[in-house]
């Protein structure tokens, strides 16, 4: 059985009845808990064959409270989570305090100090990525975000029009989810990269160079692998659309799906349909895709076609001729 314990004020969790410690495990981020929280609170309910109207009428609450509780939407407190449980009828005290030990902690501040200049999709995506056990990323434009220089980031945020004010916390946001590049355990990454992505000049051919070398370190570290999609693949499905799955250790928690196109930052989680066709279109371009073994060789091209002193790049005044 999985349990729960506070350590240095962070939720660690424990596994088997001696309640020993799995160092294996990630310490869980405040999103990840409510996760958790919703799934058990939904997974009680049915096991007693309530609908929300059921629990809402047996509390005296309106069904809309019971709704929004199950969709995140607001916080439960600790007393309304022991009315809640009783009526499902959870009476392992362990238990119930497991899980209002997640309904106090989900509520610690995560990456609300960066709200003002990422959207909440994003910041909630922010938040399950640090905690995830894998994450498959496809980013045909730009280099990702988690693979970034600080320099690039600064070039590649101006050049998109972002706020000169905004700039030093949104760069700042992003070093910080950099961190999951260094954390123990460390979750597998896996990223496959558009040609058109490491081959756009941002900044200057110096930003591009470091930000190429960057690449390269850190396709030789281990549990990160590194592909390039190159020009030759052709077209596919999603084909101008970057996206990122990540999976997590706990088996009760599902995959989530990120977007970040024109439409703007989105994120599914429990829509296994849509899932399925990215895990479809991530295999498909991880076929087509270079081998991550070959990585040092593609960037050497790349750098040798587009950033070199000999280099002699498209530009808007030769195409005009």
């Amino acid at each position: 059985m999985m349990h729960t314990a506070m350590q240095g004020g962070t939720m660690v969790l424990r596994e088997g009845d001696d309640m020993a410690e799995d160092p294996r495990r990630v310490a869980e981020t405040p999103e990840v808990m409510r996760r958790r929280l919703r799934v058990a609170l939904r997974k009680a309910r049915d096991k007693k064959d309530l609908t929300q109207r059921n629990a809402a009428e047996a509390l005296d609450w309106s069904v809309s409270k019971v709704i929004r509780i199950e969709q995140g939407a607001v916080a439960i407190t600790p007393v309304d989570l022991r009315a809640l449980l009783q009526v499902y009828g959870v009476t392992d005290q362990g238990l119930v305090e497991e899980l209002v030990g997640l309904a106090r902690e989900s509520k610690r501040p995560s990456w609300e100090r960066y709200r003002d200049v990422y959207a909440p999709a994003s910041l909630g995506f922010f938040g399950h990525e640090a905690a995830a056990k894998t994450i498959k990323s496809y980013e045909p434009a730009f280099v990702p975000g988690l693979l970034q220089t600080q320099e690039y980031a600064e070039e590649i945020m101006r050049e998109l029009g972002v706020p000169e004010e905004q700039i030093d916390l949104k760069v700042e946001g992003r070093i910080e989810r950099q961190g999951l590049l260094d954390r123990e355990p460390q979750a597998h990454l896996h990223f496959i990269l558009g040609e058109a992505a490491l081959s756009r000049e941002v900044g200057s051919r110096h930003v591009m160079m470091r930000q190429l070398d960057w690449i390269r370190k850190l396709g030789e570290r281990p549990g990160i692998s590194l592909q390039v999609l190159p020009f030759s693949a052709g077209a596919h499905p999603h084909v101008g659309g970057a996206f990122t799955i990540l999976e997590f250790e706990d088996e009760n928690l599902d995959d989530l799906l990120y977007l970040e196109d024109a439409a703007g930052a989105r994120t599914f989680r429990e829509e296994p349909e849509v899932l399925s066709d990215y895990y479809k279109t991530f295999s498909l371009l991880e076929g087509r895709a270079t081998s991550p073994g070959d990585l040092n060789t593609v960037l050497e091209k790349i750098e040798a076609a587009r950033f070199s002193d000999a280099a002699e790049p498209l530009t808007a005044s030769s195409t005009s001729r």
